[in-house]
């Protein structure tokens, strides 16, 4: 294999240095070196945390295989003790557990199927993005041909940037096993999907993952329309128009269901959305008296004037009113196991997702579970509540971790590991918080003014 070398030294600071020869550098020259220095100490440090990488999965790898070795005197199915690991993996470096779970799957490949990869990362000459390029393009491969991949490509790794290094090996790969695109393709439509992640100031991505000719031929499509409204009046730049167009054409066969008459595609316009929301408004924000954010389930936190229009304008939302002396009632106690809907509903407000470390599943896609099992005198209470997924409540119930929840009424949790390790998860949102002083006058005279106020 050829043999990767490292960037060139550092020659002298270039510049005019009046009288050559013997003597002090120019101040120029000063400035030059000592910025060499400097980007000196920070590829030094860039190659430490590249052998810190490897060492790292040499690490991971090892927990795997003493996992695994385990298995012969345990109780746990090897599923349940995977699973098992990759969550604690999860908490330990505080990930989320799909990521936990590609660390596994990656720190295995580098260690077993690519050790020549390992080794130069283990050397600092090339950075862990590049090795995990070499992971992703030789997975699916033969050995042969992922050995082939490995040992044509590598040389380049220490002197590409990851994207390019990627595109690099992503041809080479087609050259040595052309054959092998058509099924990854096949294996790959069946991973499409579309999601949602949230932004900051109230805004959000909606990304789909389509077949490319799918992906482009929609682009093309919102493109070409954007393109046909711009005129010389239009002030909305074609990136604006793009996602102007692509929002409409989802949104305003709603409106026209609806009857909705706003302008669809404006900046902050609801257009025809009618969705079905937990939106959580302060009493105060939504009489106009206070400019307090509201708090949209599944985003976080949203501007007031968000706020007060979902909260007028989509009947399908579940309107929380928070009174601002009080906060929203926290402990419904119950002699029953079932719980209420208004009870779940808090519940879902405050958790967000499940409260597992490291899970970001929806707290509208979980289940609710006792922390402590009705059977043994669990309460059906808040303070007894909280979401769990099914992989996350097969942890607590099967595989031997533990979880309480505090006692100040916040929804906190403290979880407890198989190998003794404690992690504690907070809720999403804590309802009912105090105010000030002010704010409580404020609300005071509100309620002279506007009678009893009205919690849903």
């Amino acid at each position: 294999m050829e043999t990767i070398t490292g960037p060139p030294g550092r020659a002298l600071p270039a510049g005019p240095n009046p009288g050559a020869g013997p003597g002090p550098l120019t101040p120029t020259a000063v400035h030059l070196e000592e910025l060499g220095a400097l980007i000196d100490d920070v590829t030094a440090i860039d190659k430490a945390m590249a052998v810190q990488a490897a060492a790292r999965v040499v690490a991971i790898d090892a927990a795997r295989v003493c996992s695994e070795r385990e298995l012969g005197g345990s109780a746990f199915s090897p599923a349940l003790t995977r699973r098992s690991l990759v969550a604690e993996l999860a908490c330990a470096l505080r990930i989320p557990e799909s990521t936990a779970l590609g660390l596994l799957e990656s720190s295995r490949s580098l260690v077993h199927d690519l050790p020549d990869t390992l080794s130069v990362l283990a050397a600092g000459r090339i950075g862990y993005r590049q090795a995990i390029v070499l992971v992703n393009e030789t997975a699916g491969l033969p050995e042969a041909a992922a050995r082939q991949l490995e040992q044509e490509a590598l040389p380049s790794a220490g002197r590409l940037t990851a994207s390019q290094f990627e595109r690099k090996t992503r041809k080479l790969r087609e050259r040595i096993d052309p054959e092998s695109i058509t099924a990854r393709h096949v294996r790959s439509v069946a991973d499409r999907s579309l999601r949602f992640d949230p932004a900051r100031d109230g805004m959000g991505w909606l990304s789909a993952y389509l077949p490319a000719g799918d992906a482009l031929g929609i682009y093309g499509q919102v493109t070409d329309r954007a393109i046909a409204l711009q005129r010389p009046d239009e002030p909305r730049t074609l990136t604006q128009l793009r996602a102007d167009v692509f929002r409409d054409l989802l949104l305003q066969a709603g409106c026209a269901e609806t009857g909705c008459t706003e302008t669809a595609g404006a900046a902050g316009s609801l257009g025809g959305l009618r969705p079905n929301l937990i939106v959580t408004v302060p009493m105060l924000t939504l009489l106009g008296v206070t400019e307090e954010p509201g708090s949209l389930d599944g985003y976080g936190p949203i501007d007031p004037d968000t706020a007060r229009a979902l909260a007028a304008k989509c009947p399908s939302a579940v309107r929380i009113l928070t009174h601002p002396e009080t906060g929203a009632v926290l402990s419904v106690g119950r002699d029953r196991y079932t719980i209420p809907a208004s009870l779940r509903t808090m519940l879902q407000v405050r958790d967000g997702t499940c409260r597992h470390p490291g899970c970001s599943r929806a707290a509208s896609r979980s289940d609710i579970d006792h922390g402590l099992d009705w059977a043994f005198g669990g309460r059906t209470d808040h303070n007894n509540l909280a979401h769990l997924c099914p992989a996350s409540h097969a942890l607590k119930h099967e595989a031997g971790w533990k979880v309480s929840q505090a006692a100040d009424g916040t929804g906190t949790l403290i979880w407890t590991t198989p190998t003794g390790h404690t992690y504690v998860t907070e809720s999403e949102t804590i309802i009912g918080t105090a105010i000030s002083a002010e704010l409580r006058q404020k609300a005071t005279r509100t309620d002279a003014s506007a009678g009893p106020a009205r919690e849903r």
